[in-house]
């Protein structure tokens, strides 16, 4: 999969946060567990089928199956990837860590053996699986989420707070990246990894303010920055990262062990990902803007024309609270088609979730799981006696499987800021 742009991937996945610890006031989130996938895989990868994709994001709860240091249980994850690999004809793209660690990881992501042992795992997880042809992993799932809530906010372990805390994380995460995919190389030298990152837009109608808002842009790329060694004496992040905490060392070891990314992945959701900033008695404050899709082709312009790396969209939707689902649906692979016409390969597209999602409010609430659905999938999460959640088909499933079985994205067209055209289906990404 994604040697070349000659294909376009059709994709879903099913929402997979692992956020384990407990605490007082903190329940665990599980959301295999809140959604009942642990006992209903099987049907929910029937849907997958009954859809068409083949292609799906897969996250592994790292907590479940690395119970103790250097200790697995794959019970759980062989008779999944078994059926979806060799009965469904779906191919997975691993998500290794979507947030969380194992229990046992005293201080988490800041634990000084953390890049070690997610490697580890990583490794362990691919030797497993290779003879089933698994090869496309995303080592983390959105960097700058994960360390905006352990690191900057503090909501979840290990709970830092402030620039310096997310900078941190952003060095820790950063070096398990890098780790993990040295790792999963070792292992299966052709894995294809599809670094997933959630985009974000901070925009202002108040000119005076643009410039505030260019540091807040520009930190949204700071892990991919790190990773690919691009963060040098002359960076525009350079100086607030050795203000939080970095050091020459450290940027050193970045730019020694620097990566190039096989595919960037992409999140984007139209109420969430873009903020209009205003002031208010002399404060800076924010709130969620709609982007739609002028927003959607703008930030995906904006990592193109940074990274020239392979595009793949690997998460969108709309809460039906805040838009129609089929009409984002519609929407949002008009834009996909534009942007491909534009010269930007776009290689995939990603409807997500499956069905409906557990929020991550639950791990701070007090109520069932059933009270924080939030009706963002292909299938609506319906309660029913005993507790069953019930995956009900909305209109976005026929209108998502009309636009995969007729394809209409398009060829890639030239690329104008391109010196050399791109041929469609002969542009080589390895």
């Amino acid at each position: 999969m994604v040697e070349s742009t000659a294909h376009f991937f059709w994709a879903t996945g099913i929402e997979d946060t692992f956020v384990a610890q407990v605490e007082p006031g903190r329940r665990r989130l599980d959301l295999y567990e809140l959604q009942h996938h642990y006992d209903m895989w099987k049907e929910d990868l029937d849907l997958v089928g009954e859809l068409g994709v083949k292609v799906m994001r897969y996250g592994v709860p790292w907590y479940l199956v690395n119970p103790s240091p250097g200790l697995y249980d794959w019970s759980f994850t062989d008779r999944v990837l078994e059926y979806m690999t060799r009965e469904k004809g779906v191919s997975p793209i691993v998500d290794l860590v979507h947030y969380g660690c194992p229990l046992w990881l005293q201080g988490e992501f800041v634990n000084p053996d953390y890049p070690k042992r997610v490697a580890d795992y990583a490794a362990a997880f691919a030797e497993r699986y290779k003879p089933l042809g698994v090869r496309c992993f995303t080592p983390l799932n959105e960097p700058y989420v994960n360390a905006e809530y352990c690191g900057l906010i503090g909501r979840w372990p290990p709970r830092l707070s402030g620039e310096e805390g997310f900078v941190r994380l952003c060095e820790r995460l950063g070096r398990g990246i890098i780790a993990t995919v040295e790792a999963l190389k070792a292992v299966t030298p052709e894995a294809v990894m599809v670094h997933v990152e959630a985009t974000g837009l901070a925009l202002s109608e108040d000119p005076s303010l643009r410039q505030a808002l260019e540091p807040l842009n520009e930190r949204r790329f700071v892990v991919l920055e790190l990773i690919q060694g691009r963060v040098g004496p002359d960076h525009v992040l350079r100086d607030w990262l050795v203000d939080k905490g970095l050091d020459d060392d450290d940027l050193a070891w970045f730019s020694e062990h620097a990566l190039r990314l096989d595919v960037l992945g992409l999140n984007y959701y139209p109420e969430l990902s873009v903020r209009r900033f205003f002031e208010r008695g002399g404060r800076l404050e924010s709130e969620p803007w709609w982007g739609g899709a002028e927003c959607l082709k703008r930030l995906i312009r904006e990592h193109w024309r940074r990274y020239r790396r392979p595009v793949f969209l690997t998460e969108t939707s709309t809460n039906e609270k805040a838009g129609d689902r089929v009409a984002w649906l519609r929407e949002s692979v008009s834009a996909v088609r534009e942007l491909r016409q534009e010269g930007i390969p776009v290689i995939g597209y990603t409807w997500w979730p499956l069905y409906d999602l557990v929020n991550w409010d639950y791990r701070e609430g007090a109520g069932p799981a059933e009270d924080y659905i939030e009706p963002m999938g292909l299938w609506s999460l319906e309660p029913r006696d005993g507790g069953r959640l019930l995956r009900k088909p909305t209109r976005a499933v026929a209108v998502y499987q009309e636009l995969i079985s007729s394809s209409p994205v398009g060829e890639i067209g030239e690329d104008p800021c391109s010196p050399k055209k791109m041929t469609s289906g002969r542009t080589q990404y390895k």
